[in-house]
């Protein structure tokens, strides 16, 4: 019996959204297209979310390994304002709040760093969740075996109880190989159909 439903943040119940800040900033286009990938999706970022660096040792990493954008990169990290950068996806949130309605425990799997995280804690639907494990906290980012495995052994979930919900299938793959339903978040739609169908399986 499906009792546990586990769900990753970004791309699924909030949108991140880095080209909107560094638009606000005063990018370009092409501007916004190269430093989204550069700053916001490279190795340092992931390490800034688990913790092994903070903000200000990510930018000066940032600018040693490319210091021909270190004004750019300066001025990112300067004005660093998540208003810009993080959006509750409304309807996935409710969707949440229909599963624990049901009776379903909620749990967040997610990569993020310490700030984004007090960040995302306004969002109404956290108050619908009963627990979580985020990188920041544990120091690996997903698909580490480490972020799954704490999350179950810290609340006593078993694996073949529990749904997980990512965007990234690498993240869904490592799931389904610790014993774990997972289901790619393509689109919304597609994902209440995969938990229909496990929840008549039962």
């Amino acid at each position: 019996m499906i009792r546990n439903i586990i769900f990753d943040l970004g791309g699924v119940l909030v949108d991140f959204k880095p080209q909107n800040y560094l638009s606000h900033i005063g990018l370009n286009k092409e501007e916004v297209e190269f430093f989204t990938k550069l700053v916001f999706y490279g190795k340092e970022w992931r390490e800034y979310n688990s913790s092994k660096i903070n903000s200000k040792q990510t930018e000066e990493k940032l600018i040693k390994e490319y210091s021909e954008y270190a004004n750019i990169i300066t001025k990112i990290f300067s004005k660093l304002d998540y208003n810009y950068i993080l959006f509750e996806m409304k309807d996935t949130a409710e969707y949440l709040k229909e599963l624990k309605a049901k009776g379903y425990n909620i749990y967040i799997l997610s990569d993020l760093n310490e700030d984004s995280f007090k960040y995302n804690k306004q969002f109404d639907f956290f108050n619908y969740v009963s627990g979580g494990v985020y990188s920041f906290e544990v120091g690996t980012t997903k698909p580490n075996r480490n972020n799954y495995e704490t999350l179950l052994k810290k609340y006593n979930l078993l694996p073949e109880e529990s749904i997980f919900i990512d965007d990234n299938i690498d993240n869904v793959n490592m799931a389904n190989e610790l014993g774990i339903n997972g289901i790619q978040f393509v689109a919304l739609d597609i994902v209440k159909k995969q938990i229909e169908k496990l929840e008549e399986s039962q």
